[in-house]
Order: structure tokens, then sequence, then C-alpha cells
């Protein structure tokens, strides 16, 4: 029934551990695509599994978009799942999408709230994804309450009509895939009220850098792309502050006090304000209040 694609660039560790652990899967009813984005050192999958497993290695470095439209096109079955090396899937995951599935046959398109490790601070806290009725593109120009691609399911012809993910962005690919998924008006979503997925996220990580030059021209073609009224523009003007925040609060950065402190002035929200002090006092106790919000 699924597809699954894992894009990967130098973590062969990292893909093998998480195929041994889609190897706890309650149903094995799927196949494994792994794209190796033209890795230093190739991805080698060290012993065989009780899943189809297909290797894949681009011959230029083309990013995490065009390895995840490479698996699509790759893709023997009719459901494409999205996972990244260091994020896991909940072992039920795949039984609890198929049965959806099954009892919902319009649908094209299943999403789910994730669990998110903080792994240095040693907590965690589940999404909250908006139901299908609000997932509108005023919404979703506000904040991204569909989740990253671990967090949804999507029919393979459905992919393709939507044209995959945008090779044009090096950032915030996944954000323009889910504006242009609630753009559609074919969309038959389904909210599966279940973390299935597991995310890991480290702080003062390499991997998360505080240039934001990508992101500054993702917000840039995203708001040509969708923003056209008031509201909208009211909307995304508040996320691209936060999504220039993110990297540095990810970094515990007191640069991020500047977005939130510029995202109170436009919203006039205490919220804002009081996350944006913490934040200038301590980006580390910022990362800590998740627990409780």
């Amino acid at each position: 029934m699924f597809s699954i694609i894992v894009p990967s660039y130098n973590r062969n560790t990292e893909v093998n551990a998480l195929l041994a652990s889609l190897e706890n899967q309650t149903v094995k009813n799927f196949e494994v695509i792994v794209v190796d984005d033209c890795s230093q050192n190739f991805i080698k999958i060290d012993r065989t599994f009780s899943f189809p497993v297909t290797l894949i290695r681009n011959e230029t470095n083309s990013g995490a978009a065009q390895s995840r439209n490479v698996g699509a096109n790759t893709a023997k079955n009719d459901w494409l799942l999205f996972l990244d090396d260091d994020d896991r899937f909940a072992d039920n995951k795949c039984e609890v999408l198929a049965k959806t599935i099954v009892e919902n046959p319009q649908a094209n398109f299943v999403y789910h709230p994730a669990k998110c490790n903080m792994v240095n601070e040693g907590f965690s806290y589940v999404t909250s994804p908006l139901p299908p009725a609000q997932l509108t593109l005023d919404n979703m120009l506000l904040a991204n309450k569909i989740g990253g691609m671990p967090m949804l399911g999507i029919k393979k012809d459905f992919f393709f009509e939507l044209g995959g993910l945008s090779t044009e962005l090096k950032s915030l690919e996944d954000y323009d895939f889910v504006l242009k998924l609630v753009s559609n008006p074919n969309l038959k979503a389904i909210l599966v009220d279940q973390p299935l997925s597991i995310c890991s996220f480290h702080t003062k990580r390499a991997s998360v850098s505080t240039n934001t030059a990508n992101t500054e021209k993702a917000i840039e073609i995203i708001r040509a792309n969708y923003v056209k009224t008031v509201r909208q523009t009211h909307n995304f003007s508040l996320n691209a502050l936060y999504m220039l925040a993110y990297p540095n609060a990810m970094n515990l950065s007191r640069k991020a006090a500047t977005y939130y402190f510029e995202m109170f002035k436009k919203s006039h929200s205490l919220k804002h304000l009081i996350i944006a002090v913490v934040t200038f006092i301590s980006p580390s106790l910022a990362i800590n209040l998740k627990r409780f919000v």
C-alpha cells in the first residue's frame, strides 16, 4: 500500500538504523526507497530486511525536495509516506493509516500529529494539526498547522497532480508543498488524531544554520505565489518572522527575540511579547517553555 521515501546525505549509519526501526511496524505493507543525494561516502544498505528496499543515488547533490520527487517517481505503491533519516514512525503507523484509508476510500491525503523530542533539553511535546475543515490557505499562511513531510501521507497520483515538491526552493520546500496542497480544490483530507511520527530536534546543531539567506529567498517566492489578500498579507508577515526566528531560537541565539518582538509589533499579542522577552533573557528557557505550552 505504501512507498516510504527517505532522502539522505552522508548519513549511512542513520539510514540503516532507520530501516532497522521499520522492522517494528505491526504491518509490513510497504516498500522503502532510500535516495542517496550524492553523498561523499556512498550510502550502503548493510543487511536485508523483511520489506523491499530500493537504493537510488542522485548523480549530483540536488536537495531534499528533488530527492523526494525522485523517490516518488520510483514508487510502486499507491500511497506515499515520507521519513527523514533521523526521525521514526510509531510502530503501528502503517497499520493505522491503512485502516483509515480503507475506511475513507475518497481520501487522497492523510495527516497526523507528531511527538517532538527536544533531545538536549530532555522533554517532548505533541503537535496539534488543524482539522480538515480548517485547512485553508489563510490559516496555513499564518502557520503550518499540518506539519512536515514525516507527518503526512498522500496518494501518489495526487502528489503528481500537485507537481511534487518545488525544487526552486532551498528552504521551506515542505511548507510550500502544504500551501500548494490546501490550495487545490481536489484535496480530500483525513486527520488521524494520533502522534504517528517521532521527530527529534537538537539545539545548537551544526545542521541548523543561522544563515537565513535561503529562508529569506523562499519567503519571497512563497509570498509572490500565494499571498493575494490583506488578511493573507497580515498572516504571512507574522509567519515569515517566526520562520526567521526559528533557526536562531534553535541555536539559542538572542537574535530570535528581535523577530518575536517584530511579531508583537504587528500582532499586538501579549503572547508574542512574552516570548520575545523570555527569549532575550534566556533562549534556553524559551525552548523549555514548550513543555508547558
